[in-house]
């Protein structure tokens, strides 16, 4: 439903809000992983096949690091797939998924966090590099601008109405 908080460009073809900016750049941000492996694989393919694994090494020191940020990022694609589904005659579940966004992308958030923190606990690491820790305040800022922000509360509140509700009315 339409409200006076937010201007008509904000809304999508169902009159539903939609995600705003900085929600498609936490996404991205925690899609980076694919972004990641996409792009190494790219650049990968060129003469300078070195300077790729420097750039997956920084970011991801271990295989298994990459692997566990690669599960981290379910909760966001479990999202994303209700997105794209997320229309008046889509099923409950969907529903139920979307309006559960918020905790979706606060719990990759945490995942995140504990990422950070998985080479060192593991003894692969006797410290957090200064990457490490830039990793860990975005997350925290995430995780504190998803709790403070009312866009991010409102948007996965609002859903297409079904026809068959907007029938009854």
């Amino acid at each position: 439903m339409m409200s006076k908080l937010y201007t008509f460009s904000d809304y999508d073809k169902y009159m539903s809000l939609k995600p705003d900016f900085e929600m498609w750049l936490i996404i991205m941000y925690f899609l980076r992983p694919f972004i990641l492996e996409i792009s190494t694989i790219q650049m990968g393919r060129g003469a300078k096949s070195d300077s790729v694994s420097v750039l997956k090494d920084m970011v991801y020191p271990d295989d298994f690091g990459l692997f566990i940020a690669f599960l981290a990022t379910l909760p966001v694609i479990i999202l994303l797939v209700a997105y794209i589904k997320r229309k008046p005659a889509a099923s409950r579940l969907v529903r139920k998924v979307w309006h559960s966004g918020k905790t979706l992308l606060v719990v990759t958030a945490m995942l995140n966090v504990i990422i950070v923190f998985v080479p060192f606990v593991l003894d692969l690491t006797h410290s957090i590099n200064m990457l490490g820790w830039g990793q860990l305040a975005i997350a925290l800022y995430i995780i504190f601008y998803l709790y403070t922000t009312p866009r991010v509360k409102d948007t996965f509140a609002d859903f297409p109405k079904d026809d068959a509700q907007t029938d009854e009315k």
